[in-house]
């Protein structure tokens, strides 16, 4: 190899390197925050898309569990599946041009026999079976992309004689049901119910499994597993704590999403509301509404608990979800966040005393709610001028985008060492402000200088804005702990560290 191609092989690749390190920087807490003035952090409020109740024509009358929607890449339509039923679980499937208005979608050759078919849309039915939240396998593991963690119900008289179940599909609408390899078996005293939701950890190559510890057990647990055969321990990951004092509260389920391209993980938590003037007069609170707090994870291994407000809150009566809002899928595009629930307008455990009293109301549906593009949280200013400053970080690839919505307001912008003293031409002065503008990619520019200048050296963003709300920053990063300051000053390269978020 020649010196020039030599060269050329060293900065592709340090290129390379720098464009994989490319992350956002999202307003989960302020941690990456040395210093804030005048500046709030709030939680996004995705906006509830009233077209897209849609219940299916064959069974107006029943449930709506666990919708699962993703655009069909080849057909460029939208699909969605669902079942009718908690038990036995009865799938169905929709399609839809825009993922909003709905109509049930025809499948031919469904493995459900022809006289037992509810309807053309009718794609499985597992009889004393209950399911769980569809998960899309990146790995495709065993051959499956689509996969399906429930619970077959014992085949006796005892309610715990029951076994792990998991429903595979190639495609998302021809099912196989599988039993063995239990999911949920430990022992012979471990078997939790669903609700179940998993998720791919990229950064460990694992596949992880949020779920209850046990029967009736409402808490969150999570599980990893390799190839869907041997599986870890359980760890208990949420339970009601010491601010959860005004009630008691069940955490019913947790559907999981990466976000910002290795940023992190959401995590939407099922809030079972059990407040109640009269005793418990069964195993466990049953009764009661539920709606859907925020939760975030920086590596997925460990999670909190962020503004413990509703993050999808509950439609006013007699509209739909206002009794339950259950998040079960996410799903991302190029500008927005769509959170597709079951809603239902009965309360958890009275949802059949409804229906009786309405025989012919849809009391069930599936429910879109929508938020901006990296919207979970975001910093706004209280009132004319905020101001905030990143702690240190070194920037390896010349490039810092912002995403903020400064329509009727401004966003200034300028780099610091790590003593706080402003770089020579990035100061507020020498920017070129977003101003008047809704940008979910703005590059921060300074009329006469250039990020290529500061790479690889200690600085520090800070930012003044006023009516603007900042929902991201994305750029090739590393924030810096001291070790790393000194080596960077030295001239030295940062080792590679676990914990750079």
């Amino acid at each position: 190899m020649t010196l020039r191609l030599f060269l050329m092989f060293l900065l592709m690749t340090a290129v390379a390197e720098a464009e994989s390190n490319t992350r956002k920087v999202l307003f989960f807490d302020l941690w990456k925050l040395d210093y804030w003035d005048n500046v709030e952090l709030r939680q996004g409020k995705p906006e509830w898309v009233r077209e897209c109740e849609y219940v299916d024509p064959s069974a107006p009358d029943s449930s709506m569990v666990f919708p699962f929607v993703w655009k069909n890449t080849e057909t460029g339509k939208w699909q969605a599946i669902y079942s009718l039923k908690w038990s036995p679980f009865t799938l169905m499937a929709a399609v839809s041009d825009d993922g909003i208005r709905w109509e049930p979608l025809a499948v031919p050759d469904s493995p459900v026999p022809e006289s037992q078919r509810l309807a053309s849309n009718h794609l499985l039915t597992a009889e004393g079976t209950s399911g769980g939240g569809v998960y899309v396998d990146p790995q495709q593991t065993g051959g499956y992309r689509f996969r399906i963690l429930g619970r077959r119900h014992g085949q006796s008289a005892k309610r715990y004689d029951g076994e792990g179940v998991t429903f595979v599909s190639t495609d998302g609408l021809r099912w196989e049901t599988k039993t063995g390899g239990h999911w949920n078996w430990l022992a012979e005293d471990w078997l939790p119910e669903p609700p179940t939701f998993t998720f791919w950890r990229a950064s460990d190559q694992t596949h992880v499994l949020a779920c209850r510890p046990g029967w009736g057990d409402r808490r969150q647990c999570l599980r990893t597993t390799k190839d869907f055969n041997t599986w870890s321990q359980p760890r208990l990951e949420f339970q009601p704590d010491a601010l959860d004092a005004d009630g008691p509260i069940g955490l019913y389920g947790l559907p999981v999403h990466p976000v910002g391209n290795g940023a992190g993980y959401v995590g939407l938590l099922w809030i079972f509301h059990n407040a109640n003037s009269r005793p418990v007069d069964s195993f466990n609170q049953f009764f009661g509404v539920m709606d859907a707090q925020l939760t975030f994870s920086y590596d997925g291994h460990r999670f909190f608990r962020g503004k413990r407000e509703p993050f999808l809150e509950r439609n006013a009566i007699p509209l739909a979800g206002s009794a339950q809002i259950r998040p079960t899928c996410i799903v991302e595009t190029e500008n927005e966040i769509r959170v597709y629930s079951e809603a239902n307008r009965g309360a958890h455990g009275r949802e059949r005393t409804e229906q009786r009293q309405e025989p012919n109301a849809s009391l069930a549906s599936l429910m879109l709610h929508r938020l901006r593009k990296d919207g979970w949280m975001f910093l706004e200013s209280r009132g004319d001028w905020g101001r905030f400053q990143t702690k240190p970080f070194a920037l390896f690839s010349p490039e810092i985008k912002i995403n903020a919505n400064a329509g009727y307001g401004e966003v200034r912008f300028q780099l610091t060492n790590e003593a706080s003293e402003t770089i020579e031409g990035f100061s507020f002065d020498d920017c070129k402000p977003l101003r008047g503008s809704d940008a979910f990619a703005h590059s921060l520019r300074w009329r006469n200088a250039d990020l290529e200048s500061v790479l690889n050296r200690p600085l520090r963003l800070e930012v003044e804005f006023r009516q603007a709300h900042i929902y991201a920053f994305e750029m090739a990063h590393h924030f810096l702990d001291a070790q790393d300051l000194w080596l960077l000053k030295d001239g030295k390269p940062i080792p590679a560290l676990r914990f750079d978020f």
